[in-house]
């Protein structure tokens, strides 16, 4: 059975304990370097939002074997009005390292997001073990 690692999201700390606990999953799946600091700047970008936008949430990391990672971040903040805006890049991130949702989708392999407004967000995102996989998606 795989490993599900779950950190609630409420403050900084909370963010750097999330990358690190990324950062050794994709170390003993044995991710390339480039997919290692992939995941990592996405879980850092995500969980940054959670403590900006809704204050407190959660986020999961699963190693799910034979295909990737997958990290779920969750939230039960006021929800983003204008995704598809955000996710075109036209609004600027004001948290994280600039990259918003936008640079999550493009440095994860597979990208789902739903949210709704007073309710939260809900982003789902997987980095293959197969990096190949990605240049053919």
């Amino acid at each position: 059975m795989e490993n599900l690692y779950r950190v609630v999201i409420e403050r900084e700390d909370d963010v750097y304990m999330a990358s690190t606990i990324g950062k050794r999953v994709s170390e003993e799946y044995s991710l390339t370097k480039s997919q290692q600091t992939k995941l990592v700047v996405s879980i850092m970008e995500l969980t940054r939002n959670i403590v900006f936008y809704a204050g407190k949430g959660e986020l999961f990391i699963k190693p799910i074997p034979s295909y990737g990672i997958e990290i779920i971040a969750i939230d039960q903040g006021p929800g983003i009005p204008n995704l598809d805006q955000v996710l075109n890049n036209s609004v600027p991130s004001k948290t994280g390292l600039g990259l918003g949702l936008s640079g999550v989708k493009r440095l994860m392999d597979e990208f789902e997001i739903t949210s709704t407004i007073h309710q939260g967000t809900k982003v789902r995102a997987v980095k293959w073990f197969n990096e190949r996989k990605a240049k053919y998606k």
